[in-house]
């Protein structure tokens, strides 16, 4: 492989996502897909819908959301990023007003280690952010 072939291989790597704000995401609990204990929620975001289920546990300023399962539209994942998904759980806490957000994803059933149950992912809301209001 030449230089020039590498370079453009290795530029893909670093195509810059538009960092998303907290006043362009909106949650809505979806009455029909939701059953108790199962809380499912669609999320209008810039790159487009997500929609997540899990067991919700409000405890005091911190809500516990247990067996999480989210998936998007068609090609979402690669229109998202690390830094929305932190933008994403941001506004949730906002919305939900509370400090604190524990994730404990559910068991993989494709990906990778199917069977596996991820750690818990503990996240915490920031007071005056600049991730945009």
């Amino acid at each position: 492989m030449d230089s020039a072939a590498h370079c453009a291989l290795l530029s893909q790597w670093h195509i810059r996502m538009a960092l998303w704000r907290k006043r362009d995401i909106s949650f809505v609990l979806d009455d029909e897909a939701t059953d108790h204990p199962v809380a499912t929620l669609r999320i209008a975001t810039p790159a487009g819908r997500l929609f997540a289920m899990a067991n919700i546990l409000a405890i005091g300023r911190s809500i516990l959301v247990a067996g999480l399962h989210v998936h998007g539209e068609r090609d979402f994942a690669n229109r998202v990023g690390a830094a929305n998904l932190l933008v994403l759980v941001q506004a949730f806490m906002e919305v939900m007003d509370v400090d604190e957000l524990v994730v404990a994803g559910g068991i993989r059933s494709t990906g990778a280690k199917p069977g596996k149950t991820p750690r818990h992912i503990r996240f915490t809301r920031r007071p005056d952010d600049h991730l945009g209001r």
